[in-house]
């Protein structure tokens, strides 16, 4: 390794994805005519423009783990052809996936009529919205190339920054109270059935996804689940992670047992000044709420907690400063506590540039690393006018609790409308 080559070491917020080498990606589902040469040609230009993601996570003689800038040429686009031996794709997939040789792939598996486009950017780089940012450079110069020859004139980008630099830039510091206050009620106040893990794979020291489930709905029921929420004076998020929470209550059969549930904020647009889309790696926040849930209890009443507890943990200045007092990885549940609910909000994510031909369909996201720990985890976000959520867990029933969400969420506009009568 020649002098100069460590370009900094990860802060406490990225580490904890270096030790568990997580990788998120984005997979683009493709109908029309691509140009792999083009989209290449478009994978160069974003890492020429990110050049950070070209180099690979080491450690030091310390033990921390420091980016460090890689002297061989990214293997760019990995592309298979749909009938490709599945055995034989998912092999290489976890040699791809290794941060001590890169931090962002790139795959694109080609089918009849169209594909599936899958960027992979290590997780203590980038959180979902960064990671989309990315994708969205990335069919914009995709775009260029097919339709001038030529991706355009491309600026390199500094490293992002970590979280920590983003607060002591902006004077916040570490706080008396993390968030997990709101949960000293049910610590080891009840008596606690064991959790049920799955078992260990033979193999859980290799890279692989995290199992997901997936729903999606039509762009009415989109619609009438968005005016519901305003007729409510509630957000979409909210009304969802309600939905989501009767749905683990009913499913735990346990109702005297109230459900933490645990969610990131970004960070982006609540810090003065705000941060770039790209500018820093995890720009987030944790909030926390504990829901309190009986026979009688409304989606309306669930919600408007979440957003309640929300509202006075970000006045107080305490979701700004959470992650300071712990990490961002899935750790599993504190002894004593009932098993969390976590979810990750992406928001609306906007229509991508696409040259004429060519169109995303969908969307869907996964979570790429070791299976150490079992992981169960929510992720919902609306892509062109369509709310979908995904169910990302190890053990089996991951389609019975996105069906029993599915059936709330519908039945809402229509009680609403016969109490509106």
């Amino acid at each position: 390794m020649f002098p100069g080559s460590v370009i900094r070491k990860l802060a406490r917020s990225e580490e904890v994805f270096a030790v568990n080498e997580t990788y998120f990606a984005f997979t683009a589902h493709l109908k029309g005519a691509i140009d792999v040469d083009a989209m290449s040609d478009a994978f160069d230009a974003l890492l020429e423009t990110h050049p950070i993601f070209t180099g690979r996570l080491e450690k030091a003689d310390d033990g921390r783990y420091q980016i460090v800038a890689e002297d061989v040429l990214h293997q760019g686009l990995w592309v298979v052809d749909d009938g490709a031996d599945s055995n034989a794709i998912s092999t290489p997939a976890g040699l791809l996936l290794d941060q001590s040789h890169s931090l962002m792939n790139l795959r694109l598996e080609r089918t009849e009529g169209g594909g599936a486009l899958t960027l992979y950017t290590h997780h203590s780089l980038a959180d979902a919205h960064h990671a989309f940012g990315l994708l969205e450079e990335l069919f914009t110069l995709y775009t260029n190339v097919v339709e001038t020859g030529d991706p355009g004139p491309g600026i390199p980008q500094p490293a992002p920054e970590p979280l920590e630099a983003l607060l002591e830039q902006r004077g916040i510091e570490k706080q008396r109270r993390s968030g997990l206050e709101r949960l000293y009620p049910a610590a080891f106040a009840y008596d606690l059935q064991a959790v049920q893990t799955p078992p260990m794979a033979s193999n859980h020291d290799a890279i692989q996804p995290i199992p997901v489930a997936r729903i999606r709905f039509t762009e009415q029921e989109t619609s009438d689940l968005v005016e519901f929420g305003r007729a409510n004076q509630l957000s979409l998020n909210s009304v969802v992670a309600a939905a989501i929470l009767l749905a683990e209550w009913d499913l735990r059969n346990t109702p005297h047992i109230p459900i933490p549930y645990v969610y990131p904020v970004d960070l982006r647009y609540i810090l003065s000044p705000p941060a770039s889309l790209t500018g820093s790696t995890l720009p987030l926040g944790v909030a926390i709420y504990l829901a309190e849930i009986g026979p009688d209890t409304e989606l309306v009443d669930v919600a408007r907690g979440i957003v309640d507890a929300f509202r006075a943990d970000l006045s107080d200045g305490v979701i700004q400063q959470s992650t300071l007092h712990f990490n961002l990885q899935y750790e599993g549940t504190p002894p004593g506590l009932p098993p969390f609910v976590l979810c990750t909000d992406t928001g609306t994510i906007p229509g991508l540039n696409t040259p004429p031909g060519l169109e995303v369909a969908d969307f869907h996201s996964e979570l790429h690393f070791p299976t150490r720990a079992p992981v169960d985890l929510y992720s919902c976000g609306t892509f062109a006018g369509l709310l979908f959520i995904e169910h990302h867990a190890h053990l089996p029933g991951r389609e019975k609790s996105l069906e029993a969400i599915r059936s709330l969420l519908c039945s809402l506009p229509a009680e609403d409308s016969w109490v509106m009568e």
